[in-house]
């Protein structure tokens, strides 16, 4: 029997909501909680498992759509691309996690087992989704970077990161361990900016066409904007006193990408210039 595609869409994101669910209890030893925090009403009603459950349907239901709405933006075919996607907000997802180890003071390796229960199961769905959902026979060729433009991108991702981070920082527009553990501080943010450097040398690649506003809109405000703010959003579901930092944080970062995607655009695109190539965004 013929299953239609939304239904092997619905059930691929149920079954990985599952197997984060089962992560979360196996690792349940490394969980860790904002030593202040209090609930919110939400938190309150529906108790700690039910707010992750419904924040994990609203997490990987948005990283699924936006994988199926912008698939002709990513390089590859079927399996191919949902893994190339799934890996790429794995480690977004899972770079985000470790900014507890500066901001909380948690242990790293209790925020990188937590991290990694969220980013195996969107690596399985990226891949299920390529395997069995995504539009078969379509190969979209990435524009392939040199090792010195990965570099370029990685550097200049990473220096944008940085800079506008610490801006926040210093001015108090958003939480940080700026004071008390300032070295983890600005190797997390590093890190941060060099992963979303290298999320889109392997998401961006396709987006590279003449249109600037395009290639901008598609990596800063959908697939890196959607899948960062859905991840960060789960604080302020479940407790007090995060949700004006987690939207400022959420604003501020995807400004701050927009901005390393317009400068990596601009330094890398002559090479395409007067060339036959160009892929072309739905």
């Amino acid at each position: 029997m013929k299953i239609n595609p939304p239904i092997k869409f619905m059930a691929i994101i149920l079954a990985c909501v599952l197997l984060d669910i089962i992560l979360h209890i196996v690792t349940s030893a490394y969980s860790t909680t904002p030593g202040t925090a209090q609930y919110t009403v939400l938190g309150m009603w529906l108790g700690t498992e039910l707010t992750a459950i419904l924040w994990a349907l609203l997490a990987f239901s948005c990283a699924a759509g936006v994988l199926c709405r912008f698939q002709n933006s990513i390089p590859g075919s079927g399996l191919n691309k949902g893994l190339r996607y799934g890996l790429a907000i794995a480690l977004l997802w899972l770079f985000a996690m470790l900014e507890g180890v500066p901001l909380f003071g948690h242990a790293l390796i209790n925020e990188f087992v937590v991290g990694l229960s969220d980013a195996v199961p969107v690596l399985v769905m990226g891949a299920l989704l390529g395997w069995f959902v995504l539009k078969k026979g379509q190969h979209n060729k990435s524009v392939r970077f040199t090792i010195k433009q990965k570099l370029l991108a990685i550097g200049v991702f990473s220096a944008i990161f940085v800079m506008g981070r610490y801006l926040a920082y210093f001015t108090g527009a958003i939480q940080s361990g700026l004071q008390t553990s300032p070295l983890y501080t600005f190797l997390w943010t590093l890190l941060m900016g060099a992963g979303i450097g290298m999320v889109y040398i392997l998401l961006g690649q396709a987006a590279q066409t003449t249109s600037l506003k395009r290639n901008v809109a598609v990596f800063g405000f959908c697939i890196f904007g959607i899948n960062w703010a859905v991840f960060l959003i789960f604080m302020p579901l479940l407790f007090t006193g995060f949700l004006i930092d987690v939207l400022l944080r959420i604003t501020i970062d995807i400004l701050l990408v927009t901005i390393g995607c317009y400068l990596v655009f601009k330094l890398t695109y002559s090479r395409y210039q007067g060339t036959h190539q160009k892929i072309s965004l739905p």
